[in-house]
């Protein structure tokens, strides 16, 4: 009965060690977390600020001079009509890879050339292959 005892006094004393470490551990994690948010809110400010400036800096009336002072310099001109094209315009994608191309690339790559020193890639006639 006395082992008994003093066994469950032993756990007690180690249960209540544990218990006060993991009470010290949650409260340094609390202050680490409340600096986290002061940190957030000081970087939240900030970036408001920023979008505030980039929006003062953005403003037509503010860039207006600034093109009417340098349209010569850098050649500006307003947008035409004629610049925009319709989506039919637009090519379609091919319908698969350029198979014959990529196998002479990589056949080129395997001989050792370098395809960006030629203008063309090499004729090179491709091992036979194993079934």
């Amino acid at each position: 009965m006395r082992w008994i005892n003093l066994a469950l006094l032993v756990t007690s004393f180690c249960a209540l060690i544990l218990v006060y470490a993991q009470k010290y551990h949650a409260e340094d994690l609390s202050v680490q977390v409340a600096v986290l948010e002061d940190e957030i809110a000081v970087k939240t400010q900030e970036l408001s600020t920023l979008k505030a400036d980039w929006a003062y800096l953005n403003q037509p009336g503010r860039l207006q001079p600034i093109v009417e002072r340098h349209a010569a310099v850098l050649e500006l001109a307003p947008i035409k009509t004629e610049q925009y094209q319709k989506i039919e315009d637009i090519p379609m994608r091919p319908a698969g890879p350029d198979s014959d191309g990529l196998e002479s690339l990589l056949l080129s790559l395997e001989a050792g050339v370098d395809p960006n020193e030629l203008s063309e890639l090499p004729n090179i006639t491709p091992p036979e292959r194993r079934p």
